[in-house]
């Protein structure tokens, strides 16, 4: 069987502007500044999980939750994953706004019905994403597992937390 374009992408095929949409205007039909963007020695470093790897970091964790960094030691993004154990409520504070997502489980979130989708398809609402602005991320939210057994699970992102690990030396 000939390898195509098509099966590449898994038939995905995908209009040139979503390559070059975020290109300057003189720069989207110019191929070789497009491919220039990528850092390829990065790409394909063969130590690349040694050099970018981030093992889960521990915050706080006690009977009713565990929070972990997952994402920290660069200048762009942080995240942290929040596990509340079945049947419990937490209430977490946090410095700074955040966008969040639930990958798993369902309850509230400061009262508010959240669970993970299972499955969606196309045009249907869900209610596993959510923006937690900063005064209520500050006066903390309140994060309720309403199953009897299986853990909720929620994905933080940051624009900016100034308890980020900035370091990796330490972590093994």
């Amino acid at each position: 069987m000939a390898l195509t374009y098509e099966n590449l992408v898994e038939s995905e095929i995908y209009p040139y502007d979503m390559l070059s949409e975020n290109c300057p205007d003189d720069q989207k039909e110019n191929l070789d500044y497009i491919m220039d963007l990528m850092d390829w020695e990065k790409n394909v470093d063969p130590d690349y999980r040694k050099h970018y790897f981030r093992p889960p970091l521990p915050c706080t964790q006690d009977e009713n939750h565990r929070e972990v960094w997952i994402s920290y030691a660069n200048p762009y993004i942080a995240a942290k994953e929040l596990t509340v154990m079945p049947g419990c409520e937490v209430t977490i504070q946090d410095e700074t706004p955040y966008g969040c997502i639930l990958t798993q489980g369902h309850g509230t979130i400061n009262g508010q019905l959240a669970e993970a989708a299972g499955m969606l398809r196309f045009g249907q609402l869900s209610s596993d994403e959510f923006f937690v602005s900063y005064p209520a991320a500050s006066a903390g939210v309140t994060i309720k597992n309403m199953s009897r057994y299986e853990p909720l699970v929620m994905l933080k992102h940051f624009p900016k937390h100034s308890g980020v690990p900035q370091s990796v030396d330490n972590v093994k």
